[in-house]
């Protein structure tokens, strides 16, 4: 686990907390939060420098690597990188102890402007109470009392349990089916319960545009986020082309630890 550098003086100038209180402030009010106009050079320094408000520690990964670079691809079908649109989901769901946080910064915009590669987030208070609108019981049961498996393609992690409780919710429709197939149970039973899910966090959510070096950082506990269709702009065809492109880091409150 990374920890954050203390540079002092800086953290001590009333800038510096000024925004650390605008920040959090924000996020614990809504759930996320978007900060505009930051550079996006430097690998994704600027991202955990506007993370640091919130958390202590980030998440490492392949060694001590703390920023994830996606770039959106046509001719793949990993969550992270197609264009297609995904789902609303929490990161890493399948893992003991889920980071609070997930972050992203816009390094490129999808080239098809406003409307393409567009964010969303959809707070887990707000989603029920659209379910309780739409008088769904079936599906806030499915949310409250159903044991749900989840289990991950990309290595061997799984987990069972109550998608929401005490206020949290960890979340990722890939997960579930993924969980299904491995078992062999139907997945008929399921996917009209998700795509009801679905409907009622896109009415219960907005759109977010990202400019280049925006931000946006979401509770992974409190929040579902969601990516809209990409598009691609070849400039030789097939395999030169501009594309979104995003930087991705995790983090812990200083208080939680990583059990994965």
């Amino acid at each position: 686990m990374a920890s954050c550098p203390p540079p002092e003086p800086f953290l001590d100038m009333p800038a510096w907390r000024d925004f650390r209180k605008s920040i959090t402030r924000n996020f614990e009010a809504h759930d996320h939060v978007v900060i505009r106009g930051l550079s996006a050079e430097g690998g994704g320094a600027g991202l955990m420098w506007a993370t640091l408000p919130l958390a202590s520690r980030f998440r490492t990964y392949r060694g001590h690597n703390v920023v994830k670079h996606f770039r959106m691809s046509p001719w793949t079908r990993d969550l992270s990188h197609t264009t297609r649109d995904g789902d609303f989901h929490t990161d890493l769901n399948t893992a003991a102890a889920p980071p609070e946080i997930t972050a992203m910064q816009c390094l490129r915009p999808d080239p098809g402007g406003p409307g393409n590669g567009v964010s969303r987030v959809a707070r887990y208070t707000d989603l029920v109470a659209k379910l309780r609108d739409l008088r769904d019981d079936e599906a806030l049961s499915f949310l409250h009392d159903q044991e749900v498996e989840m289990v991950s393609d990309l290595d061997a992690h799984a987990w069972r349990g109550r998608i929401a409780s005490e206020n949290r919710i960890r979340f990722h429709p890939d997960t579930i089916r993924s969980a299904f197939r491995r078992y062999g149970n139907g997945l008929e039973s399921v996917e009209p319960l998700l795509k009801r899910l679905h409907q009622a966090a896109m009415t219960s959510s907005a759109e977010i545009n990202l400019g280049a070096g925006d931000v946006l950082i979401v509770s992974n506990h409190r929040a579902l986020h969601y990516r809209g269709e990409c598009s691609v702009r070849f400039t030789k065809f097939p395999r030169e082309f501009e594309t979104r492109e995003v930087y991705v880091l995790h983090a812990f409150s200083a208080h939680s630890m990583d059990l994965s």
